[in-house]
């Protein structure tokens, strides 16, 4: 294993993988279930048998080459603009949850207003760089155009980038044309959504996910191709197995994108992990998980395209020290392994079934703690202090020097839901946990939310077209 422990692949690991990955893409090949697909394969000289498609090791390397390293994803307010790939990681919230944990009922149903609610707190809550999609599902809006609704809320109620829709073509379309009222111009060159396809392990896409990356690649839209395989159920038991697997299928579904579309951005990913050999249950608060998060990011690298993993995930059913302990490991790997999108940074509950304010609340903070360890120890002449020393001497104070002064704000991160108050404080101040204080922020967000200026004729014209969409698709 090499020297540094964020790095769990040598370079001969990474070339036995990328072999097997080859031998897999030529010998067994992945399933396209989408005629359009296979005609793009076929145009351009891939061997096809039905829906499988077989690659050859110079193709899928050919295709690598256009793929860009990096891109900027814009949002309204440009403020709010991120670089994926630039060695900064961006943190989305969690991503697909049906239920919520509710602070005072448990599990339930997510509403739509939960929603909305959820989509403020991801464009007031500092850390989040991306106000995110399909935080939840909401179960009190037809299923086929809930996607419409919940576009609508990224885009009224935050100026943050917003994560697109994959449900089918027609989703990934209503994206497209609701980001062109958005930004008042047609979606091309620029990328301003991004939509997250997942494969069907093993070795497999769906055709929703294919129609939907197809569209995205038509307008020119990034995309995250981020699979799940479950090691012992949809892949090998083996960890090195289910990175060669997943390696099979990411790199066929960037091929795809760059047949369709060279140069459109996209990014590799992952949210590979383990089931549980005693329940069969997925484990995503497991050190497997961190394992494989750090070596997708060295396979990433390895291609020249930016990542994406998970990150504060857990299998606990609620924000307890268990979610806490689960979460701090995939978050911290995943921004130490140098991870460049971070989706699941906050929220996410029960192995990607539940989400909770709380979490989100309290995820956030550990985004923003995280982030301040990730950025290290400054050395130069003003941090080393040596004119500051001489001049307090044996026994002196460092309070009300001007070095402190000038710094006390800054030089330290600065909690907004943990406690450092001490023990006397907490026990005469109601004895409130962590859970209880992220409650109470984030209300206080929530009543103190003003959503973003949005010009009057385009909310108006959003307005219009997810009532008329909604009309016609039910």
């Amino acid at each position: 294993m090499p020297g540094n422990k964020s790095e769990f692949l040598s370079s001969v690991d990474i070339e036995l993988i990328h072999n097997t990955t080859v031998q897999l893409l030529a010998n067994i090949g992945v399933e396209f279930p989408h005629d359009e697909a296979i005609a793009v394969f076929d145009k351009h000289g891939f061997k096809t048998d039905g829906h499988r498609v077989v690659f050859r090791e110079e193709q899928v390397m050919s295709a690598l080459e256009t793929a860009p390293a990096q891109f900027t994803l814009h949002a309204r307010n440009p403020d709010r603009s991120v670089t994926v790939g630039d060695g900064e990681p961006v943190f989305a919230p969690a991503y697909g949850a049906p239920f919520l944990v509710d602070y005072e009922v448990g599990k339930r149903t997510p509403t739509m207003e939960d929603y909305h609610n959820l989509a403020r707190l991801a464009h007031a809550l500092h850390n989040q760089d991306l106000s995110g999609h399909l935080l939840v599902e909401p179960g009190d809006v037809p299923a086929g155009t809930a996607h419409l609704k919940m576009l609508h809320a990224h885009m009224v109620h935050s100026d943050k980038p917003f994560v697109g829709s994959a449900q089918g073509r027609a989703g990934a379309r209503h994206t497209m044309e609701m980001a062109s009222i958005l930004f008042g111009e047609e979606v091309g060159e620029r990328a301003v959504t991004i939509g997250l396809i997942n494969p069907l392990s093993p070795l497999g896409y769906s055709g929703e996910m294919l129609q939907a990356l197809m569209e995205y690649a038509r307008w020119r839209q990034p995309v995250i191709i981020a699979t799940l395989v479950m090691a012992g159920s949809t892949g090998p038991i083996t960890l090195a197995g289910v990175l060669a697997q997943q390696n099979a299928e990411l790199l066929a579904g960037v091929t795809l994108t760059q047949l369709i579309s060279p140069g459109m951005p996209v990014v590799y990913g992952s949210t590979s992990t383990n089931i549980d050999m005693k329940t069969g249950a997925l484990a995503i608060g497991s050190p497997e998980l961190a394992m494989v998060v750090a070596a997708t990011a060295q396979m990433a690298r390895y291609y020249g395209l930016p990542s994406r993993s998970g990150g504060a995930l857990t299998d606990a059913s609620s924000p307890d020290a268990q979610a806490g302990f689960e979460s701090m490991l995939g978050l911290l790997t995943a921004v130490n392994s140098g991870i460049d999108l971070v989706v699941h940074a906050a929220g996410i509950l029960s192995s990607y079934l539940a989400f909770s304010y709380e979490k989100f609340v309290l995820d956030d903070e550990m985004c923003g703690l995280v982030r301040r360890f990730r950025r290290g120890i400054a050395v130069g002449a003003p941090e080393l202090a040596y004119d500051v020393m001489a001049r307090v001497g044996p026994g002196g104070n460092f309070l009300t020097e001007m070095h402190t002064v000038k710094r006390c704000r800054t030089e330290f991160w600065q909690p907004a839901v943990c406690d450092r108050g001490g023990l006397e404080a907490w026990m005469t101040g109601g004895r409130q946990d962590a859970v209880q204080r992220a409650r109470q922020r984030g209300q206080r967000l929530l009543a103190e939310h003003e959503d973003p200026p949005l010009e009057t004729t385009t909310a108006r014209q959003l307005q219009a077209f997810v009532e008329e969409h909604g009309t016609r698709e039910q």
